[in-house]
């Protein structure tokens, strides 16, 4: 009894640590690999190409579908990545380096999980999304100077799973977000530059099923989360500076037969429901900058395809590979405002491994490949003559332990 309190203790104590880390952040710098997402949350996950939704390896499960952390039992996990980039924009034929002062960016990871009883569990999931780009001081493409751009958001998924019988799970997540945006150069052509900051809230829902012989199944789901207006730039992004996280779903599927595990997901954003990513640009926007139709990045809703499959070794050694595949988010017609957001790489190739310690801990990294990609700009000046490109280096990882 002495030592189950103890454990519930230690629990609290760093369940109020890590709202804290959310809430009272200024916010860790993080640049996505998808849009403003990273490829997938958790070193185990992103070592398989960020297969999550019907595979629930660690605490950060919740940050994808909540449902799988009734199967991940009282554990903790702690870990960061480690981003470089390669990102920019050619205008008229020159190019310019969108990440010239710092191309390197650390995202926090963040997951702890608590057994309420042998059926339900508690849990919260702390993960960064973000995007940007920092060009140099002297650069002047097409009339903005010296842009910057950085959107950083810290989300955390407070979760609750409970097993339905032994086959299925259930599991719903409140979702607490900040986002710091910070944007350079726009006052050059006229619109507003600066830094603010908004809090919003959402839903994510999730299910899996053990349909047996080693198949799991399961779907999510999670709401849009509605941030609040940044009025730094009411008169930039669309409804008054509005800059919301967009809707999702998927559906994934897992299969172990003895020491291989493989899983495939497949999942929707809907990224032109949030009108600062999904409005046309500067070219095709039939509003002012600010209105409701105004200028957005052009953003179409994406499809992700993600693949991977797991092989243990033996009792200590797990090793990962997967791919990532998603559909092209840029629109070659709104191409110039995406100097701020080149977010035109859509390939991710991952490995991973994992090393269980004597201790009863975890240890565990993966590396990920987002080849470089270019999309380029037609129709009318600015944006036919805009083109943009992105290619990452992620490297990441992870300490766990049970508790």
């Amino acid at each position: 009894m002495e030592a189950k309190t103890m454990r519930i203790n230690c629990g609290r104590r760093l369940l109020g640590s890590l709202i804290i880390a959310l809430l009272g952040s200024s916010g860790q710098s993080a640049f996505a690999t998808q849009g403003t997402f990273p490829h997938g949350y958790g070193v185990k996950s992103e070592g398989m190409g960020g297969v999550a939704i019907a595979l629930a390896q660690d605490a950060m499960v919740g940050a994808t579908n909540p449902a799988g952390m009734v199967l991940v039992g009282n554990r903790v996990d702690l870990g960061a990545a480690f981003l470089q980039v390669d990102n920019g924009a050619y205008f008229a034929g020159t190019r310019y380096d969108g990440s010239a002062d710092k191309s390197l960016y650390i995202i926090p990871q963040l997951g702890a999980n608590w057994m309420v009883d042998a059926v339900s569990s508690l849990g919260i999931t702390v993960v960064g999304n973000g995007v940007g780009t920092n060009y140099d001081n002297d650069d002047n493409i097409g009339g903005l100077k010296a842009a910057s751009s950085e959107l950083k958001q810290m989300v955390a998924t407070v979760s609750y799973a409970h097993k339905l019988g032994e086959a299925h799970a259930l599991g719903v997540g409140v979702v607490l977000a900040r986002q710091v945006l910070d944007i350079g150069g726009t006052a050059s052509i006229g619109l507003p530059e600066g830094r603010d900051d908004s809090y919003g809230a959402g839903v994510r829902l999730g299910w899996t099923w053990d349909a047996g012989r080693g198949l799991q199944l399961g779907a999510m789901w999670a709401s849009k989360v509605d941030m609040g207006r940044m009025d730094t730039f009411e008169g930039l992004l669309p409804e008054r500076g509005k800059l919301d996280i967009p809707e999702s779903y998927g559906l994934g599927a897992s299969y172990v037969k003895g020491a291989w595990t493989f899983g495939i997901d497949a999942q929707r954003i809907l990224w032109s429901d949030v009108r600062a990513f999904g409005n046309d640009g500067v070219g095709d926007a039939t509003g002012a900058p600010g209105s409701k139709n105004g200028p957005g990045f052009g953003w179409r809703d994406q499809t992700i395809w993600r693949v991977g499959a797991a092989y243990a070794v033996d009792s200590q050694w797990t090793l990962r590979a997967g791919y990532n595949h998603g559909s092209r988010l840029l629109d070659s017609r709104d191409t110039f405002l995406g100097v701020l957001a080149p977010a035109a790489n859509r390939r991710h190739l991952t490995l991973g491994a994992s090393l269980a310690l004597k201790d009863g801990g975890e240890f565990s990294v993966a590396y990920a490949r987002s080849f470089k990609e270019t999309v380029h700009g037609t129709g009318a000046a600015p944006d036919g003559l805009t083109a943009l490109y992105m290619g990452q280096h992620w490297l990441s990882a992870s300490y766990s332990f049970r508790f």
